[in-house]
């Protein structure tokens, strides 16, 4: 195993556990305006079909291979790789997985989120906080990518 590999293992469970933190602030966020939410869907498709993507996309960006699980594979795997004897193989195994994980949620969630402008209007800070805070958590996510590109990298030497 590369000298360097612990020291970037650390740094992606680092960048994991912060964007999981992130995840942690915006999920109560929406859920604050999800009675009004759940109101509006009854008399709007449009509604209900917003109120369910809104689930998704959150649930997509913590959660991989089901909703849940996104971030937490992530967080999983890299802990296997820094406090087990991961052999060389299964750590390349698991920085590709991860990455094609990633990149997929992140396009998921940017697809919903990235049409989705702040609300100027009273009240709806949490909302806005929520979108900013999507943001950042999608930002994190092409972190995550880089750091599973090197680590692929750092086990092949």
């Amino acid at each position: 195993m590369s000298p360097l590999l612990p020291l970037v293992s650390i740094a992606q469970l680092s960048l994991t556990t912060y964007t999981l933190y992130l995840s942690s602030l915006a999920i109560p966020k929406l859920l604050s305006y999800e009675d009004k939410a759940k109101t509006a869907s009854k008399y709007s498709n449009i509604a209900e079909e917003q109120l369910f993507k809104t689930r998704a996309t959150q649930a997509a960006s913590v959660g991989s291979l089901t909703p849940n699980q996104k971030l937490l594979l992530t967080l999983l795997s890299t802990s296997s790789i820094l406090f087990t004897n991961t052999p060389r193989s299964t750590t390349l195994a698991l920085a590709g997985v991860n990455v094609v994980v990633l990149l997929g949620v992140r396009e998921y969630v940017g697809n919903f989120w990235n049409s989705k402008p702040k609300v100027p209007l009273p009240g709806t800070g949490d909302y806005n906080d929520a979108v900013g805070l999507t943001g950042k958590i999608r930002e994190r996510q092409g972190w995550l990518v880089a750091g599973w590109g090197v680590m692929g990298v750092v086990a092949m030497l």
